[in-house]
């Protein structure tokens, strides 16, 4: 086990948390600023995930057809594109922070141009593939490989940023376990979405790229399909990988045909920190990243996005919380949402050390609890910061990926109202109660994509 001497990192661009990424020129971006995490003296690497897959990276069909080129450098012109591709909206701009996260060393990072001659600086943190700033990577598996499980391993499809440890035999990573602040093995990313195509001349003649993998850790509560709980997309049809071991008899990834782990403290401390190989349909994959996390944390939402919130008891047919005029008073209700409207898209903004809702029709519109009360109904009023609009929100531990979101002033829960049959209804009210651990009571979180 390689030992380090304590040193601290940038972990500089994250979904809810990013680093420097403002132009130099009028136009400025709605971004935020992480702290500094530390390199522990058993390695394995600790930071923020939160990438939606929305952002560039949903169906999969390649980095590279998204103004990347492998063949180049991504400082140069043809390496990554200033007029096509990720650098020309937001959202992908978002993907490129991640990806010069992933393959940058901290103290180095990438200065490029949007279309419109903006400058944005893009900061290194994790070091896996350094030489693709000025070098091309078309023959290096290694890079590619690395790069794809570190972007996986970043993705949120709610869009919320939590805490998380990576561990992988990458040098820049390392081997090594924190069971005290990420007790639980969540899951392990692989493959390869860099490319497009077979990839028969870096020895995978049998795979056509671009091709994403995902496999479970046996430290949350695993779906019907094997699914990572918590932000792999449960219940919402973005997830850009794939599960090859999912409705196996062994699901789990230290389990799979063909894994080789590693055991930092030996095989007495249950699960491998992570794996040197994972098999999936016939073919071997040497560079996994694994994540660590705590059941519990405290969500980071991006100021950027805007997010649907739906009930878990209407997961069947998703209703998610809908305002339908700017009016005060106007009541909060739930809303198909199929239906795609502009009105069930809400800003998640911090307000003290909890949250305000905001309209992202009209920002200086709140969902209000008015007194707070048992039944008190939520409208919608002018934001005004008081305790009738802050809302603490809350994680569910390990399963689910759900939350309770609370008004502060009589610590209720907002909650879908009426009969269980009117609680899954469009239409529906909705108010703050007592929790109870209802269903509908428990919301998932999702992000919307950026433009």
């Amino acid at each position: 086990m390689r030992q380090l001497g304590k040193r601290t990192i940038q972990v500089g661009v994250t979904l809810g948390a990013i680093v420097g990424l403002v132009g130099c020129g009028d136009e400025a971006e709605d971004l935020q600023v992480s702290d500094e995490y530390g390199l522990s003296g058993l390695n394995g690497l600790s930071g923020l995930n939160g990438l939606s897959a929305l952002n560039g990276l949903t169906g999969l069909n390649g980095l590279s057809l998204n103004g990347l080129s492998a063949l180049n450098g991504l400082s140069a012109l043809n390496g990554l594109s200033p007029t096509t591709g990720y650098m020309t909206t937001a959202g992908g701009r978002k993907a490129v922070a991640y990806l010069a996260k992933c393959a940058l060393a901290a103290g180095d990072s990438l200065t490029k141009q949007d279309q419109n001659g903006v400058t944005y600086t893009f900061p290194g943190s994790l070091g896996l593939c350094p030489a693709w700033k000025n070098g091309g990577i078309a023959s290096d598996p290694t890079c590619q490989e690395y790069l794809s499980a570190c972007m996986m391993a970043h993705i949120n499809t709610a869009g919320i940023s939590i805490p998380i440890w990576l561990d992988a035999e990458a040098p820049s990573i390392g081997w090594g376990i924190n069971t005290a602040s990420f007790p639980f093995q969540e899951g392990s990313f692989f493959g390869n979405i860099i490319m497009t195509g077979s990839l028969a001349n870096i020895g995978m003649p049998t795979v056509t790229a671009p091709v994403a993998f995902y496999c479970d850790g046996d430290g949350f509560d695993q779906g019907a399909a094997g699914e990572v709980a918590g932000r792999l997309g449960v219940g919402q049809g973005t997830n850009p990988f794939v599960n090859p071991f999912a409705g196996t008899a062994s699901p789990l990834c230290k389990n799979s045909a063909g894994v080789v782990a590693q055991y930092s403290n030996g095989t007495a401390q249950g699960n491998p920190d992570g794996y040197k190989r994972l098999v999936a349909n016939g073919t071997p994959w040497n560079r996994v990243i694994t994540v660590w996390r705590n059941g519990t944390f405290t969500p980071v939402f991006d100021t950027g996005y805007t997010y649907l919130v739906s009930s878990l008891l209407t997961r069947a047919d998703p209703m998610v919380v809908d305002v339908a005029s700017q009016t005060d008073g106007t009541p909060v209700k739930q809303w198909n949402r199929s239906a795609n409207l502009a009105s069930s898209e809400l800003k998640i903004l911090p307000s003290g050390t909890n949250f305000k809702l905001v309209m992202k029709a009209n920002n200086s519109k709140c969902v209000d609890a008015g007194t707070g009360a048992l039944g008190a109904a939520l409208t919608i009023k002018t934001c005004n910061g008081s305790t009738a609009q802050t809302f603490s929100i809350t994680p569910l531990p390990k399963s689910y990926g759900s939350f309770v979101i609370k008004n502060v002033i009589g610590n209720r829960a907002i909650t879908a109202t009426g009969t269980s049959t009117q609680q899954k209804a469009a239409g529906t009210a909705l108010a703050v109660t007592d929790y109870g651990a209802w269903s509908a009571q428990q919301f998932r979180i999702e992000a919307k994509a950026m433009p």
